[in-house]
């Protein structure tokens, strides 16, 4: 039963949850209470019940109620942090949270993903700048990824995603840098080979400061994407995989550190193409040349008000196996609003479109919608009390992906 449960588009949600993140960092009280010395410590644990009246997201269109599922389910989801921060030259991030889900009827589709983070922002005295992301991720959650294989599905996989940069500040005008990214996963069961792979991209650019905390920037990257895994009896070889090459030119406006407007306005052009001419069943790999956006900002309108837009446009290979692709646009919007200093309002919404290059007479196309409203109440300025409701909905010109899920959820955090 589980294997037909139908995918949605993971865009969506991810770009709530991005967003979301981005508005906590303006409106939400800062913490770390823990000193040592510049050392702060942050210790945190959030406990969250949610019911869910579509867990494995299936659809009712086809006059069939196997494929819907409700129940509730107990998030618990603890975080360790830890930040040094270095006098005026940046500061150093090291961080751990965990989300452990136990379901109340269907206890075998209990999961737990953790992650693990370092970040590094540097600048020394003689203009020197150091940046260095590394995200490692060890699930086996429903959630999916980017390509949105198995989406619903508890599915063990790891990941790890590094992004470093390295650069000259000439006479805080104009910063020259170089990049270098990479992205691996692995997925556990033989199964799952198709998503088995290793990105690795390179780059350069520069920024120029246009007014007193904005600069604008261009950047150009060349990289590959490689399917390591090609397990005998299926057909798909290192001569007829997925493979494939890009370069891509990004252009737009950041902000420094405490503007009112933060994160980056980030749009560009890539040019795709692929290693092999043909896939394992003989079908052809067609190069794709697209616009692209990474987008997200958040405006700090007032100490109690902000307003966060994120904006994504970027082609997703379904895996190494066959020539699907698709092309994954979306805009999502939230505001967050404080109120009389103990409670704090979020709401938010979000759309995306995933456009399919197959089947070729009648191409995919699903639309994807996202609402959230949440209503946190500050306790202390440690302990918090939230309530409230995500809408998801996927509308396919092939009815059988459709389904809609609704979740109500209270949680109690506390984060010191």
């Amino acid at each position: 039963m589980k294997g037909r449960i139908m995918k949605r588009g993971i865009f969506v949600t991810g770009l709530i949850i991005g967003i979301v993140i981005l508005l906590s960092s303006h409106v939400m009280a800062q913490k770390g209470k823990v000193h040592i010395g510049k050392l702060k410590i942050i210790p945190g644990l959030t406990v969250q019940e949610m019911y869910d009246d579509n867990i494995y997201l299936g659809s009712g269109t086809n006059n069939t109620t196997e494929l819907q599922e409700s129940d509730w389910i107990t998030h618990v989801m603890p975080a360790l942090g830890f930040n040094y921060t270095f006098q005026e030259r940046g500061n150093l991030t090291l961080g751990y949270n965990g989300n452990l889900a136990y379901y109340r009827d269907n206890v075998d589709s209990d999961w737990q993903t953790h992650k693990g983070t370092f970040d590094l922002n540097y600048q020394a005295p003689g203009g020197l700048i150091l940046g260095i992301n590394d995200v490692y991720t060890d699930a086996e959650d429903p959630y999916s990824n980017l390509e949105q294989y198995r989406l619903g599905l508890k599915t063990e996989r790891w990941n790890n995603a590094l992004k470093t940069k390295i650069g000259l500040d000439l006479g805080n005008r104009l910063k020259v840098l170089a990049y270098y990214n990479r992205f691996k996963q692995d997925y556990e069961l033989e199964r799952d080979y198709t998503q088995n792979y290793d990105s690795s991209e390179f780059g350069a650019g520069f920024q120029l400061r246009l007014l007193a905390k904005t600069w604008g920037f261009i950047r150009y990257h060349f990289g590959e994407r490689d399917y390591f895994t090609h397990p005998a009896g299926t057909g798909v070889t290192e001569s007829n995989d997925s493979d494939f090459d890009w370069r891509r030119v990004n252009a737009g406006v950041t902000w420094d550190t405490g503007a009112k407007l933060n994160g980056e306005l980030n749009f560009g052009y890539q040019w795709k193409k692929y290693v092999n001419p043909t896939d394992v069943y003989g079908n052809r790999y067609d190069d794709k040349n697209t616009w692209i956006a990474a987008t997200s900002v958040t405006y700090a309108a007032t100490p109690t008000t902000a307003l966060a837009l994120g904006i994504t446009r970027a082609l997703r290979e379904s895996g190494s196996n066959d020539n699907r692709y698709f092309e994954d646009t979306g805009i999502g919007i939230n505001l967050q609003q404080a109120i009389l200093t103990k409670f704090t309002v979020t709401v938010g919404g979000a759309y995306s479109v995933n456009d399919y290059n197959l089947p070729v007479n009648r191409p995919r196309e699903d639309d994807n919608y996202n609402a959230n409203v949440t209503l946190d109440y500050q306790i202390q300025d440690w302990l918090t009390v939230g309530a409230g409701y995500r809408y998801n909905r996927k509308d396919s010109n092939y009815v059988e992906n459709n389904y809609t899920d609704n979740q109500f959820i209270i949680s109690l955090g506390a984060s010191y």
